[in-house]
């Protein structure tokens, strides 16, 4: 069984106090991510305000479900040490959030506001992962961060795809940029995974959570990684719909991978 050095599995957090915060996790990842995202493919330009429109008014939905989670957290747990300042960054990302629909819609400059927002909501989770949880404070912060650049480059990645279908001429320069995030940071996840494995796990992987943690691996950071390949690929030809039905198989991959990934931190503490 995946154990940490020197902690029995005892004295780790229980699974199920651990399912509240699993599920803050994915929306702020979710959330963040797609906002960091969209504004920094709106500086460099090649979309078109139909999706920019839509993309804000998604993620004003989103931050508003974020809040919601938020709001339910249970008190006095172990990310009880950051509550307060955790709390005042989600509601300032979900405010960021909300003014960055707003802008869209009154046609104000509005980029540097979603990436500034999008930072806010990736802080948040380092703040989380700084209240403990995991043996490794900063490599359970950088999956977090990773995992919400993952998933909001293969969203925003996804979604954009279908503006290809009604309008054929659209560059497709912004999805592949997305794609090729996707892919850089995939990387990185599976660079962190092998140094938490190496560095804070009890060594070789075995046991039922050990199973799960090579499948989260391969299902959550390789797999994805070679639809992303592909998706590039298929992207060189007139049509996009390859690339887009791909993506979607790769965002239900990442989304996979990230709850599994916040799981299993939270029931062996290593940061996978």
């Amino acid at each position: 069984m995946l154990l940490a050095r020197g902690m029995p599995l005892s004295s780790l957090l229980v699974s199920i106090e651990a399912l509240p915060f699993v599920n803050w996790i994915f929306w702020t990842s979710l959330t963040a991510g797609s906002l960091l995202v969209v504004g920094l493919t709106e500086l460099l330009g090649g979309t078109t305000r139909g999706y920019r429109l839509f993309m804000a008014g998604l993620l004003a939905v989103l931050a508003g479900i974020l809040v919601l989670s938020e709001l339910n957290l249970p008190p006095g747990t172990v990310a009880g040490s950051t509550a307060g300042l955790r709390r005042a960054l989600v509601l300032v990302f979900a405010a960021g959030a909300l003014a960055y629909l707003v802008a869209s819609v009154a046609r104000r400059p509005r980029s540097l506001l979603a990436v500034a927002s999008g930072l806010v909501g990736v802080t948040a989770l380092a703040t989380l992962a700084a209240a403990g949880g995991s043996l490794s404070a900063p490599l359970f912060a950088g999956q977090l961060i990773l995992a919400a650049l993952a998933l909001g480059a293969v969203n925003a990645a996804m979604l954009l795809g279908h503006w290809y279908l009604v309008t054929p001429k659209l560059s497709p320069l912004p999805l592949r940029r997305m794609m090729w995030l996707l892919i850089i940071v995939l990387v990185l996840q599976l660079l962190a995974f092998g140094l938490a494995v190496g560095t804070v796990s009890s060594g070789v992987l075995g046991g039922p959570l050990g199973w799960l943690t090579w499948l989260r691996l391969a299902a959550g950071i390789v797999l994805p990684m070679v639809v992303a390949v592909l998706a590039i690929l298929a992207s060189r030809a007139a049509s996009l719909q390859a690339s887009t039905g791909l993506l979607y198989i790769g965002l239900a991959l990442v989304m996979a991978g990230s709850i599994a990934g916040a799981s299993i931190t939270y029931l062996t503490g290593v940061p996978v």
